[in-house]
């Protein structure tokens, strides 16, 4: 495929040897883009089990069972249909899973942990093909390299059941009308297909996919008066559109929508209505919560406008986030002086990818929507951000050949992303808790931001506090029992507790209570600290000892009774 925005392609004015030179490898690209992916999935195998439980992944574990079991038992069993509120959302993902988990000699979460890696280099290829499509295979691989060091989106695909698989979705599906954009209004059926395949797989997460066949009507009426306006025919107009209509829109919303029934018992029982319930249901979605936001707390319902657009700024890398203000300049620069001269495709494509980025976050400042988690639930527009970002880059590489001292220009930038993945290494295995040296990295933004929301550090936590008792107690550990209580999401440390860990629902009764910097969770009791996950400085959790103040409450009800005090030890970290 060639690509589509030809605008700055490499090849264009540029000797041959001074592109060799400035980073311009032509097909080699495509072959690095291939070697990146395999490393990145050979990583991705040796660490996956490295990643903790997440808070939504023990509810959608049980639906994804509850699903695969309506299945088998040919649609009589129908728990699914209630269960909790998740049968608002489509269960590809979480069905796939339970299926894997048949089978799979591995635990339940390292499992799915497997899998979900696996959608993210699904969604990394996709980011990949895009800016091909778009700028050529230098771009492509940029694009790739750039959402791959993105910690959030890195970070929350091994974990994160609902987000990542809904990008991946997304990022297809930009693509595939990337690739119809020549051909249209009759493109080939092949990819038509794989659009509303690309669709189906985000609505058999989200009903929000719907947002993509939205972005596919707008290309379509778009492409329609191009073609009309440059024909100076604007009856042109209506037959474009029909043949759009049915050519296009049609066939791509029956795909995708046979394959959101697929993965969506509920929707089955009404497939008009109840997706429309779902839609209404996360549009009005309640959060009776307070959400941090730059070291205050405000209603989830009633957040600052510039909530989301600073939490998405703030998780980019440097790099990326100046490279997309640039490539507005560059966008705006093309509109003013020379769109004329450009072709349908580069400036549909363009703008395709801009609009992916901008519209769903002004509509969801528009409408004032109910948002806690940062902004995990618009993970999905991190892969054009990346390829925007891509863009940009490769009009300065081009730029930059013709510059006599280009080394070290280059120099810098890989100085750059040493630093950037030393960083990652540094965070692992929460990366996703990133943030940018413009708000001081985990450091500056703890309190202010929010970092592991997601209780992705209490793996680590209840593995340091065996290791504490271990070396309290010696041979005698495993048989004793120890009480701890977790705040926030039990099975996110329950999983891991050895068999002599037992868990406690009153907090206060606990010997341990282990509880993450969320809320100031970890303030919320006393106690003496005895491990702490930190990252860089920053704390994500801790664990309390607090055997003490029940001995001295005990002691307190019941002062004739005989209370032994464990003996200090050091604290692990």
């Amino acid at each position: 495929m060639q690509p589509v925005f030809l605008s700055h392609h490499p090849s264009r004015g540029v000797s041959r040897p001074a592109r060799r030179g400035a980073f311009a490898f032509g097909l080699d690209c495509d072959r690095l883009a291939v070697m990146l992916l395999m490393v990145t999935a050979i990583i991705a195998i040796l660490t996956f089990t490295s990643y903790g439980v997440t808070w939504d992944e023990d509810v959608h574990n049980w639906y994804g069972n509850l699903v695969l079991d309506y299945y088998l038992s040919f649609f009589t069993d129908q728990r699914s249909l209630n269960f909790q509120n998740l049968y608002n959302y489509g269960a590809l993902f979480d069905t796939f899973a339970a299926a894997l988990n048949r089978v799979s000699p591995i635990g339940v979460y390292e499992t799915r942990h497997l899998l979900g890696s696996a959608f993210g280099l699904l969604g990394l290829a996709g980011c990949w093909r895009l800016g091909r499509g778009l700028g050529g295979p230098r771009t492509g691989l940029l694009a790739l390299v750039f959402l791959l060091l993105t910690p959030n989106y890195y970070g929350q695909m091994f974990n994160n059941p609902k987000d990542i698989p809904f990008a991946v979705g997304g990022v297809w599906a930009v693509y595939y009308m990337v690739r119809i954009l020549p051909s249209l209004p009759r493109p080939p059926w092949q990819l038509l297909i794989r659009l509303g395949l690309a669709i189906g797989l985000a609505l058999g997460v989200r009903v929000g996919g719907l947002l993509f066949l939205c972005y596919l009507g707008l290309l379509l009426c778009l492409s329609g008066l191009w073609q009309a306006a440059a024909a100076r025919r604007p009856v042109l107009l209506l037959g474009l559109g029909w043949t759009s209509l049915w050519r296009v829109l049609l066939p791509v919303a029956v795909i995708g929508f046979f394959v959101m029934l697929v993965f969506w018992p509920w929707a089955q029982f009404d497939p008009i209505d109840h997706p429309l319930q779902a839609l209404a249901f996360f549009s009005h979605e309640t959060f009776p919560f307070y959400t941090l936001y730059d070291g205050s707390f405000f209603p989830a319902a009633d957040l600052p406008w510039d909530y989301l657009p600073s939490y998405i700024l703030l998780a980019l890398p440097e790099l990326v986030l100046v490279l997309l203000a640039i490539a507005v300049a560059f966008a705006i620069h093309a509109l003013a002086c020379r769109w004329r001269s450009q072709s349908r495709e580069t400036v549909l494509g363009g703008f395709l990818v801009a609009f992916a980025i901008v519209f769903p976050v002004a509509y969801a400042i528009l409408i004032k929507a109910v948002l806690f988690d940062g902004m995990r639930h618009f993970i999905f527009v991190l892969p054009p951000i990346a390829v925007a970002a891509a863009l940009a880059m490769d009009r300065i590489l081009t730029m930059l050949a013709a510059v006599p001292y280009w080394r070290p220009i280059y120099a810098a930038l890989g100085l750059y992303g040493v630093a950037h993945v030393a960083t990652m290494l540094m965070l692992h295995p929460d990366q996703y808790v990133y943030y940018n040296a413009f708000v001081g990295g985990v450091d500056g933004a703890q309190r202010k931001f929010k970092l592991d929301y997601w209780g992705n550090s209490y793996a680590e936590a209840v593995h340091g506090l065996q290791a504490y008792l271990q070396s309290e107690y010696g041979a005698d550990f495993e048989d004793r029992q120890f009480t701890v209580a977790v705040c926030g999401p039990p099975v996110s440390a329950a999983y891991y507790f050895p068999s002599n860990f037992r868990f406690m629902y009153r907090r206060d009764q606990a010997e341990f209570f282990i509880a993450f910097t969320k809320d100031d969770c970890d303030k919320s009791l006393p106690g003496r600290p005895v491990y702490r996950v930190e990252r860089m400085g920053a704390l994500l959790s801790v664990v309390l000892d607090r055997r003490d103040i029940l001995a001295e409450r005990r002691l307190a009800t019941h002062p004739s009774a005989s209370v032994v005090l464990p003996a200090a030890t050091a604290t692990y970290r």
